[in-house]
C-alpha cells in the first residue's frame, strides 16, 4: 500500500524545488564561468515567455528573469507532483514503475526540443549536453530524495523486481 503519510502535493513540491533549484544552479554557474551570470534565465524568458525569435543576449532583462524563474519552478513543482504520484502508485503496482524511464527520458530531451521550437539561436546559446547535464543532475537528485523518502517503495522494487510477476 502506498504510503499515505506522504502528501503529493507537499512531498512534490519539495521535490519539484529540489530539481529546479539544481537545474537554476548549475547554469547560474556555467553563466558565472562565462561571465555573464543569470543571462540564461534572461534569454529564457525573452524566448520562452515573451516569445521574442532573437533575445537580446547583450543585456539582461530583469523581468524575464522573474517570470522565467517563477514559470521553471511552477513547471518542476508540477513535475515533482506527478513523480510524487508515480512513486505511491508504484509501490502498489510493479507494472506502474515501467512509466519512471520514460518520464526520465521525456524530462531529458523536452526542455531542449522546446528551446528548439522557440527560437533558431538557442542551438548557440544552450549547447545541448548543457541541457543534458542539467537534466540528468536534477533527475538524479529528485530521485535520490524520493528513493531516501519511501522505503515502501524501494521494498516493492525488492520484493518484484521490474519484469517479474507480482507474487499474490
Amino acid at each position: 500500500m502506498a504510503d499515505n503519510r506522504h502528501s503529493v502535493v507537499g512531498e512534490g513540491m519539495d521535490v519539484g524545488i529540489i530539481g529546479g533549484l539544481v537545474v537554476a544552479v548549475w547554469f547560474l554557474a556555467l553563466d558565472a564561468l562565462e561571465g555573464h551570470p543569470f543571462q540564461t534565465p534572461s534569454l529564457l524568458g525573452q524566448v520562452v515567455l515573451m516569445g521574442q525569435r532573437h533575445p537580446d543576449t547583450g543585456r539582461l532583462a530583469f523581468g524575464a528573469i522573474l517570470f522565467y524563474t517563477a514559470f521553471h519552478f511552477i513547471v518542476f513543482i508540477l513535475l515533482g507532483m506527478g513523480l510524487v504520484a508515480l512513486v505511491h502508485w508504484g509501490t502498489d503496482n510493479p507494472v506502474v514503475r515501467y512509466a519512471l524511464l520514460p518520464v526520465f527520458l521525456v524530462f531529458e530531451v523536452l526542455f531542449y526540443g522546446v528551446l528548439q521550437i522557440f527560437s533558431e539561436r538557442t542551438n548557440e546559446l544552450f549547447p545541448f549536453w548543457t541541457v543534458i547535464a542539467a537534466n540528468t543532475l536534477a533527475a538524479l537528485s529528485m530521485g535520490i530524495y524520493l528513493w531516501r523518502r519511501h522505503p515502501a517503495f524501494k521494498q516493492s522494487i525488492h520484493d518484484t523486481p521490474l519484469g517479474d510477476a507480482p507474487m499474490r
